[in-house]
């Protein structure tokens, strides 16, 4: 398993252009372009109603925009299923989790077919993995932490691990 480093490296990973979606008479993203670079944390702050879901289900894969383009690492792509935002290493984390809080973190990520062949997990390997993208990522999860005893940020760190994996 490759983990990334961030470093200084600073080309483009995923770039929006003159991105627009309609629903009926009503515009919820008009013309919206963003770069986002390989390490940067960006935040979208707006109103209610102001597009930044919108924006959000269109790059992973939940929308697929009325017109614009999206490039990943400088090439052209269509993203028009969650499958297609994943193989290219885009996932999204979402308000409301999909974590059992009767499992432990490894569990649910067994669960979620990560570490596994059929239906077989192997907890060791997953709980090690975990604890080396917990480190590489400074994510602070624990393996055999029980989700339902997690805070909501700890829940959110689990998610992000999961997307990770993926």
């Amino acid at each position: 398993m490759e983990l990334h480093k961030l470093g200084d490296n600073r080309e483009i990973r995923l770039k929006l252009t003159g991105i627009t979606k309609r629903f009926l008479n009503v515009t919820a993203n008009d013309g919206i372009s963003l770069d986002v670079r390989r390490g940067e944390v960006l935040a979208i702050l707006g109103e209610n109603g102001a597009g930044k879901s919108t924006l959000m289900r269109i790059v992973s894969g939940m929308l697929v925009p009325d017109e614009g383009s999206i490039e990943v690492d400088g090439k052209a792509v269509r993203i028009r299923k969650p499958s297609d935002a994943r193989r290219l290493g885009i996932g999204m984390v979402y308000q409301h989790f999909s974590l059992a809080t009767t499992l432990t973190v490894a569990e649910n990520l067994a669960l979620s077919g990560i570490g596994s062949r059929g239906i077989f997990a192997n907890l060791r390997k997953v709980e090690k993995r975990v604890r080396e993208m917990s480190q590489a990522y400074q994510l602070d999860v624990d393996p055999k932490a029980i989700v339902g005893d997690l805070s909501v940020g700890g829940r959110q760190r689990v998610e992000i691990i999961k997307l990770l994996f993926q």
